[in-house]
């Protein structure tokens, strides 16, 4: 151990690599975060579009098939 101005460790030279390293992470950990809370909500959203498209038909239109059970029912 050299106690004056050695190559020794010095526990107050590490502060800034901790800092730097923390002033990096924080962003990428923030990005994943907001990323996975973005796929959640697409999904979501699609979900209930998907629910919503099967619950009612008259968004889907009348084509050729609803004429045609019209028809068959008279």
């Amino acid at each position: 151990m050299v106690r004056d101005g050695g190559g020794g460790w010095r526990p107050l030279g590490a502060v800034p690599r901790v800092a730097m390293a923390g002033a990096i992470s924080v962003p990428v950990v923030l990005g994943f975060v907001v990323l996975g809370a973005g796929v959640i909500v697409v999904r979501s959203l699609r979900d209930v579009a998907r629910e919503t498209w099967a619950w009612v038909p008259s968004l889907r239109g009348t084509g050729r098939g609803g004429d045609q059970s019209r028809s068959d029912a008279a």
